[in-house]
């Protein structure tokens, strides 16, 4: 726990046990999705496997239609008797040549999983053969891209924003996956005046985000921030600044006008 003190406030900041994934709140720009045994990830979809998904995204871009599905299976039964077969086959060759076919409508961007000590995700591979590997992609359409950014024509710059806006989506998925998620409790005089949780990414950044939550007084109060180990400091600053708040008040009301302390008494 971290706390901050600016008379009459204190600010508390905590991580938040509540955490809600951030593919659930809100609206995405791009579709996670993701095939783990063990693992509930990405966004909720019905595709049994990765060769549902992909053959349903290759059909997509081609046609779904009969066309479209002859088109699919040529393709298969030709990349299979290349690649699949000889003393070095490809495991990944038809996954490969269906993601060349998508890219012509989609960006797409592969998800790695790291399972080791908790979870990370990252759009690139994690070098560890043991604890990490593919567990899905991220993508969006080209035409959704062009909505969001503005264009006619997908440029390598569009391009290029698209997959920057990708990256950060699943930068902030991987601190939820962490358990970097925070929020904050705002007190004044000792009562809690105001709160705020679900900031995810890390504790800098989150203490950046709840800056323009506070109010104008409190500003500067997040770049003071001291970790408190035990409770009972916490308990004893609220104590304190509701006591100063009591015996501010008691002295005002001694010092009231005479007329104005028969007022209140009436």
């Amino acid at each position: 726990m971290l706390m901050a003190e600016q008379e009459p406030y204190a600010l508390m900041v905590q991580p938040d046990d509540m955490l809600i994934s951030p593919r659930e709140v809100g609206d995405n720009f791009g579709t996670m999705v993701c095939f783990h045994p063990r693992y509930a990830l990405g966004d909720h979809h019905n595709y049994v496997d990765k060769d549902d998904f992909l053959r349903e995204m290759y059909l997509n871009t081609v046609g779904n239609n009969e066309r479209g599905m002859e088109r699919y299976e040529r393709m298969v039964n030709m990349v299979w008797s290349r690649k699949m077969t000889g003393d070095h086959p490809d495991p990944r060759a038809v996954d490969d040549t269906m993601l060349r076919v998508i890219s012509e409508k989609y960006i797409v961007m592969p998800l790695y999983l790291l399972d080791h000590s908790g979870l990370a995700m990252q759009t690139t591979s994690f070098h560890d053969p043991w604890d990490s590997g593919q567990v899905g992609w991220v993508y969006v359409s080209k035409e959704d891209a062009l909505k969001e950014f503005g264009g006619e024509k997908m440029t390598g710059a569009l391009r290029k924003k698209a997959e920057d806006l990708l990256r950060g989506e699943v930068a902030e998925y991987d601190a939820y996956l962490r358990g970097e998620c925070y929020g904050f409790e705002l007190y004044k005089n000792g009562e809690l005046s105001d709160s705020c949780w679900g900031f995810i990414g890390s504790l800098e950044d989150a203490c950046k985000a709840m800056a323009d939550y506070l109010p104008d007084e409190c500003k500067g109060m997040t770049e003071h921030l001291a970790e408190v180990k035990e409770p009972a400091s916490m308990i004893k600053t609220l104590l304190r600044h509701a006591r100063i708040q009591i015996e501010q008040a008691a002295k005002a009301h001694e010092h009231a006008p005479r007329q104005q302390v028969l007022s209140e008494a009436r």
